[in-house]
């Protein structure tokens, strides 16, 4: 699907995560220049979203696409935090988890 948005000219793309979370790079690479936009998935630990959100960007994921994980979670506003500054600041989890 990530070849077939690039092929149809998308300017970026909001693409679903995988199943082990190290093969995305592989999803990375396909969509080329066009940036990568991760869907959240399902319902997750803190910490796991936190880790696997981190994994993520190192592997050239652009930015992120999350909703219930940040909006259905007790504090919404410390989990944006904590999300921003991996993706804006490269924090590690174990940093980034205490803004919550």
């Amino acid at each position: 699907m990530v070849r077939q948005a690039v092929e149809l000219g998308a300017d970026l793309i909001k693409a679903d995560p995988t199943d082990d979370v190290e093969e995305y790079h592989k999803v990375v690479e396909v969509a080329g220049s066009v940036p990568i936009l991760v869907r959240g998935g399902g319902r997750a630990s803190d910490e796991e979203i936190m880790d696997r959100t981190y994994r993520l960007m190192k592997q050239g994921v652009k930015g992120i696409v999350y909703g219930r994980n940040v909006v259905q979670h007790a504090n919404p506003g410390g989990m944006t935090k904590a999300l921003m500054a991996i993706v804006h600041d490269n924090a590690e989890p174990k940093d980034a988890i205490k803004l919550i």
